[in-house]
C-alpha cells in the first residue's frame, strides 16, 4: 500500500519592481519650458515687428521726453522717441526715434521733422504743456536716409503753388516776423513769410524787406485754370487790381498785442495811389503806412506816467494837509456862521416893507463880516497849499478864485447898501 504524500501549500507570489526610462522629464518641467517658449516668441515678434530706427538732431530738446513724445503724420501716431543724447559738439541733441514701417517710403533727404514750441503768442501751441509735445513728420523728396535735422517750430502750410513777392516795410516792428508766418486776406491764409531782412534805402531810411510766397489757388480766382499751370500772370493781374482798389500789405497780430506777427493784405479807405512794381527780383506789393497798434504803443510810451503819478501823490498829500488844517476848519465854521446870519437878516428885512435903516446897517455889517471871513479862508488855503499851488491842478485854483470873487461881491453889495439903503425897497 502506497501512501501519497500530501501536497504542500502554494508559495505566495512576490512583487517585483522594474525601472522604465522615458525621454520626457516629467510634466513638472513643462511650466518653465512653456515660459521659455513664450519669451522666445515675444523676442521673435519684437524683432520681426520692430519699426525703423532714425535719428533727428535738434538744437534744443527741452520738450522731448523718451517714451512720451510721439511722432505724428497727418495726426496719426507713427512713432515714438526712444532716447535723447547729447552730441559731441555740446550743442546739438539727437533724438533716437522708432518709426512704423508704414512711413518708410517717406524717409528722404527732403523730409522734415518739426518740433512745435509752446508760446504765449501762439495759443494753440499751449496744449503741448498739458498733452505733451509731438514731432510732426512732413514728407519731402530726395534720396532715402535715416538721419535728419529737426526744425524747432510749427510745420509750414501745405501750398499747391508758391510764387514769391516782396514787401518793404518802413514802419512797424517787422523784425519780429518769423519765417513761416502767415500771409492773410481777410483772415484767410494765402501764403507765408519766407525771408525777413534789414536794409537802408537810397534816402538813408531803415527798412525791412520781407519775401512772401503766395499760393494763387488760395485766392479762388474765378475762371482761372491755366493749362500749363503758369499762375504768375493770373496772380499778378489779380494783385494789381486789388492794389488799385486800395489793398496794402501791413503788419498784424492775431490776437492783437499777444499773437504772433503776420502780414495781412487789407483794404485802406484813404490809401495813397500805388501799384504792383517789377523793378527787383520779385514783384513788389506796396506796404501800408499805418502802424496800427505799434503807433498806439509808441504814443503810450510817450506819456509821462511817472511824472503824472508823482503829481497825483503830491496833490493828494496837499489836499489831505489842507483838509486836516485846524485853522481852515475854524475859518469855515465862522464863515458859515456869518453867512447864516446874513441869510437871516435878508429874510427878516425883505418881508418888512419899508425896511428900516437899522436893518440895512445890520445887513451891511453882515456882508462885510462875511467878506472878511471869506478872505481869511482863502488866505489860509493858499498858505496851506504853499508856493506850488499853481501846479496842483485847475480845481484848487478855481476854488480859491471863486472864494476871492465871493468876498469881492459881498463887499460890493455892502458898499451899495451903505450908499443907497433905499435900494432894498426900490431895487437898483
Amino acid at each position: 500500500m502506497s501512501t501519497t504524500p500530501p501536497e504542500s501549500p502554494a508559495a505566495p507570489r512576490r512583487t517585483v519592481s522594474e525601472a522604465h526610462k522615458s525621454w520626457w522629464p516629467g510634466w513638472i518641467w513643462g511650466i518653465p519650458l512653456a515660459a521659455v517658449a513664450i519669451v522666445i516668441w515675444l523676442v521673435l515678434r519684437a524683432v520681426t515687428t520692430r519699426g525703423i530706427a532714425v535719428t533727428i538732431a535738434f538744437e534744443d530738446a527741452a520738450e522731448l521726453k523718451p517714451g512720451d513724445t510721439k511722432v505724428l503724420y497727418r495726426g496719426l501716431n507713427v512713432g515714438e522717441v526712444r532716447a535723447v543724447t547729447l552730441e559731441r559738439d555740446g550743442v546739438h541733441l539727437t533724438a533716437q526715434v522708432d518709426l512704423d514701417r508704414t512711413v518708410e517710403r517717406f524717409l528722404h533727404t527732403g523730409t522734415r521733422f518739426y518740433l512745435p514750441q509752446p508760446s504765449l503768442e501762439d495759443v494753440s501751441s499751449l496744449k503741448a504743456i498739458i498733452g505733451g509735445s509731438s514731432i510732426v513728420l512732413v514728407p519731402g523728396p530726395g534720396t532715402p536716409t535715416h538721419h535728419f535735422v529737426g526744425v524747432l517750430g510749427k510745420p509750414p502750410e501745405s501750398f499747391k503753388v508758391r510764387l514769391p513777392y516782396l514787401v518793404v516795410f518802413s514802419a512797424g516792428d517787422a523784425g519780429e516776423l518769423k519765417r513761416g508766418a502767415r500771409v492773410t486776406v481777410r483772415g484767410f491764409t494765402v501764403g507765408e513769410v519766407t525771408d525777413v531782412g534789414l536794409a537802408i534805402d537810397a534816402t538813408g531810411a531803415v527798412v525791412t524787406p520781407v519775401v512772401l510766397t503766395l499760393d494763387p489757388t488760395r485766392f479762388h480766382i474765378r475762371a482761372a485754370n491755366p493749362a500749363d499751370n503758369d499762375w504768375r500772370g493770373i496772380l499778378n493781374a489779380t494783385l494789381a487790381e486789388l492794389i488799385q482798389r486800395g489793398f496794402r500789405a501791413r503788419l498784424a497780430q492775431v490776437p492783437p498785442l499777444l499773437g504772433v506777427r503776420e502780414v495781412a493784405l487789407e483794404h485802406e479807405a484813404n490809401a495813397a495811389p500805388a501799384k504792383l512794381t517789377f523793378q527787383g527780383s520779385y514783384p513788389e506789393i506796396p506796404a501800408s503806412d499805418d502802424r496800427g497798434f505799434d503807433e498806439l504803443l509808441a504814443q503810450a510810451r510817450g506819456v509821462p506816467l511817472g511824472e503824472i503819478g508823482r503829481n497825483v501823490r503830491d496833490v493828494t498829500a496837499r489836499l489831505q494837509q489842507l483838509v486836516s488844517s485846524p485853522q481852515l476848519k475854524d475859518s469855515i465854521v465862522r464863515l458859515d456862521s456869518s453867512l447864516s446870519e446874513l441869510d437871516r437878516t435878508i429874510h427878516a428885512v425883505g418881508p418888512r416893507l419899508p425896511a428900516t435903516i437899522d436893518s440895512v446897517h445890520a445887513a451891511v455889517d453882515s456882508l462885510r463880516s462875511a467878506a472878511v471871513q471869506i478872505d481869511e479862508t482863502a488866505a489860509i488855503a493858499k498858505h496851506t497849499i504853499g508856493s506850488r499851488g499853481a501846479e496842483q491842478g485847475a480845481n484848487i485854483q478855481d476854488a480859491l478864485r471863486e472864494l476871492t470873487q465871493a468876498a469881492r461881491a459881498a463887499r460890493s453889495l455892502a458898499d451899495q447898501l451903505d450908499e443907497r439903503p433905499e435900494s432894498l425897497i426900490r431895487g437898483r
